[in-house]
Order: structure tokens, then C-alpha cells, then sequence
């Protein structure tokens, strides 16, 4: 309330009011991909993200880039972040290109221009034409763009080199146990214009978690669903012994069991941690960023019991409306942290703690089945007898 003499009759709005934290959007995909100087359409700038929403936006770009844009929304993207670089006069400048600068927002950085540009902030990225090594030096484009992932938050989706299961497994530790990248080996194939071409299998996962996204929640991982639009893999990978040594080692791959042709895996490279899942990477992230943004309207207030129980209530709120749609398990905790001392509060600061867990993906299903000779047999002949008594003496 003011605290100003005033000689009549004032109506306020308290400022001490809840903030609702709203779970953000992790849906959005964020792609870039190199083409020629002459083939930049009229009107797009390199280096400089636009939307795509639907095939119809893409209608001007180069054929390379409208297949990728086809099958990220024939495997239900909702909205793509496209970014274009240069290709150059060689692999170099195309490496180079793609790169890009931290300072100027070039290359991969650009996908951190977004925001400030008005458009959705990508969660998903995929780098279409720039695969994993097995062998050093390491990708260099991969590299920077795992920085940039770890700046929004997104996951990384990477094309193994897509040669051999060994190779598969040889490029996960030159990348390392990053939990904001997952592997995909190898190619799809598509048809483009009635002929067979191979085309990098991550923008079909980043896909398919951009649809479990929107249709479901990012408690679901991009595991096991059907892709679209999708002919057939360069490297084949059998259910079972080979997809389990892949997923095993930090890779995701393709099956097909004979029902279509299915993504496998719910792994990041970060394998063998409590950060293997990527559906418990990205709904942490989201949890994180969710209250981060919400927790900005409390800054300025004053430190008052009325605002730190706001506050309070802010984390248990989202909390537990991420409890109620299965996004985390009960028992999530929020509430101000006993670490808080009067040198520190004199000081402006506050310190809230939480606690919670999201679900793991069932990945590992076994059933132990076991022989009923006594029962089933004493059954089928007590329906003859007419006796119902499983143990009695004949």
C-alpha cells in the first residue's frame, strides 16, 4: 500500500501477486544447413533464421533443403527454425561457415538470434550434412554447435557416419558424454522426384520428439514410433542383438520388424549416467527454464514474508501441474532452502531449493514365465469329473 498522506479515496492493484510458471515450448526445431551463394532465394539473408511452418514456406528454397524441411514435417515438426550458411568454395569454408562466430551470431549461432528476432527459440537442432568422425579429429561443426545447444538448452541430434555398427560406436567418445547430443546411424532413404537418395536420419528423430512434444509431452522420448515418407535405411540394423549394441553404446538407430520402418532408442551420449534418457535431459531443462522466466517478476520486490511464500507457491505450482500430466513423478519438493543466512539476505539474495524426478523411459521389458503342470492339469481334469478342488485325493 502507499505510504504517502493522500486526502481522498485511492483503489490499487497489489503488487504482491502470484506468478503462474507456465511450462515452456520445446517443440520448436532449429536446422541448418550450407548451400551455394547463387541458390540463397531473394528476400533470405545467410546467417539469419526465418520460420517454416508448412511445405508451402519453403517453396522458394533449393531442393537439397526443402527434402530435409519435407521430412521433418511429414514426421511431425511443428514449427522450423531455419538457419543458412555459405557453402563456400570447399569443405574448409563450408566448416567454416558453419561455425560461425559467438560475437557476430554467424553459423551456429545464429539459431541464439531467434529470440531477439521475434521467433521461437529452437530446442531441437540438427545439422543435415555434417555427420560424426569415428576417427580424430572430431567434427568441428559438432563441436561448436554442442556450445550453442548448451546456451538454449537444446538437444543436438547428430548423424553418426553411418558406415558400420563399429564406426557407429567409435564416434560416441570423440563427442564425449554430452547429454544434450543424441547419435543417430544411419541414413534413411527417401524418394526424391521417383529416385532413391540417402538423407541424414537426425532430422527424422528431431521430428518425431518434436511430435511427442506437441501431441504428448517430453516425458516421451523418440523411441519406438513409426517414421513417415521413409523408403528404407543405408544400414540396415537387426531388433535386437545389433540395435541393443548401438543403443548400449550412445546410439540411436532404425529398425524394422515388419511393421515399418521405427526409430529405436531413447539414448544420449551421455550413456552409462543418471543423463542417458533424453526425455530426462530435456523435461529438467524445461523444468529449469520454466521457472527461471517465471522468477523474473519477483525480482525488485521486496523481501517480505507475503513475497517469499508467493514464491513458494510459483515452484510447488509448476511442480505439480507437471505431476498431474505424468510429466514427473510425485513427490517433487520446492520450498526455501535452509541455506539461507542473514549475511546474505542483507545482501538481496534468496535461495529456494527443489527436488524431482522424471519418469525413465521403459527401456529394458522382462517378463519371467514359469510352467503350471499341477494346476493347469488337475484343471482340465477336474472339468471332467466335475470336481473343483485343485487339491483333493482321488
Amino acid at each position: 500500500m502507499p505510504v504517502e498522506r493522500y486526502h481522498g479515496v485511492r483503489v490499487t492493484q497489489s503488487a504482491d501477486e502470484l506468478v503462474v510458471a507456465r511450462p515452456k515450448s520445446t517443440s520448436v526445431l532449429g536446422m541448418l544447413m550450407s548451400i551455394p551463394t547463387a541458390s540463397l532465394p531473394t528476400g533470405m539473408a545467410f546467417n539469419t533464421p526465418v520460420a517454416i511452418r508448412k511445405a508451402a514456406d519453403a517453396a522458394s528454397l533449393p531442393a537439397s533443403v526443402q527434402s530435409e524441411i519435407d521430412t521433418a514435417l511429414d514426421n511431425g515438426a511443428s514449427t522450423i527454425i531455419l538457419v543458412l550458411v555459405d557453402a563456400g568454395s570447399g569443405e574448409p569454408a563450408r566448416t567454416t561457415n558453419a561455425v560461425g562466430s559467438a560475437v557476430t551470431k554467424t553459423g551456429v549461432h545464429a539459431f541464439k538470434s531467434a529470440a531477439t528476432l521475434g521467433l521461437p527459440r529452437p530446442k531441437l537442432l540438427v545439422l543435415p550434412g555434417f555427420k560424426a568422425a569415428s576417427v580424430t579429429p572430431a567434427n568441428a561443426v559438432i563441436a561448436e554447435a554442442i556450445v550453442v545447444a548448451n546456451d538454449l538448452r537444446a538437444q543436438l541430434y547428430v548423424d553418426g557416419p553411418g558406415t558400420t555398427i563399429a564406426a557407429a560406436k567409435l564416434a560416441v567418445p570423440l563427442i564425449g558424454a554430452q547429454k544434450r547430443v543424441c547419435i543417430s546411424d544411419g541414413p534413411i532413404l527417401k524418394s526424391d522426384d521417383g529416385v532413391t537418395v540417402a538423407h541424414p536420419s537426425s532430422t527424422a528423430f528431431a521430428a518425431v520428439q518434436s511430435m511427442l512434444d506437441t501431441n504428448r509431452s517430453p516425458a516421451w522420448p523418440h523411441t519406438n514410433v513409426l517414421l513417415e515418407g521413409v523408403t528404407g535405411v543405408s544400414l540396415p540394423v537387426e531388433y535386437g542383438s545389433e540395435a541393443s549394441e548401438l543403443n548400449e553404446a550412445g546410439v540411436n538407430t532404425i529398425i524394422n520388424r515388419g511393421d515399418g520402418f521405427r526409430t529405436w532408442g531413447p539414448m544420449t551420449a551421455a550413456v552409462g549416467t543418471i543423463w542417458e534418457f533424453v526425455n530426462v535431459v530435456r523435461v529438467t531443462d524445461m523444468v529449469h527454464e520454466s521457472l527461471e522466466d517465471a522468477f523474473i517478476a519477483y525480482l525488485g520486490r521486496p523481501m517480505t514474508k507475503d513475497n517469499l511464500d508467493l514464491m513458494s507457491m510459483t515452484g510447488r505450482g509448476l511442480l505439480k501441474q507437471l505431476e498431474v500430466e505424468g510429466v514427473l513423478l510425485p513427490g517433487s519438493q520446492f520450498g526455501l532452502s535452509t541455506d539461507n543466512l542473514p549475511e546474505t539476505g542483507v545482501q538481496g539474495i534468496v535461495k529456494f531449493a527443489m527436488a524431482f524426478e522424471v519418469p525413465a523411459p521403459i527401456y529394458d521389458l522382462r517378463i519371467q514365465a514359469h510352467r503350471q503342470i499341477n494346476v493347469a492339469y488337475t484343471a482340465l481334469f477336474n472339468s471332467v469329473t466335475g470336481r473343483f478342488e485343485t487339491d483333493a485325493d482321488l
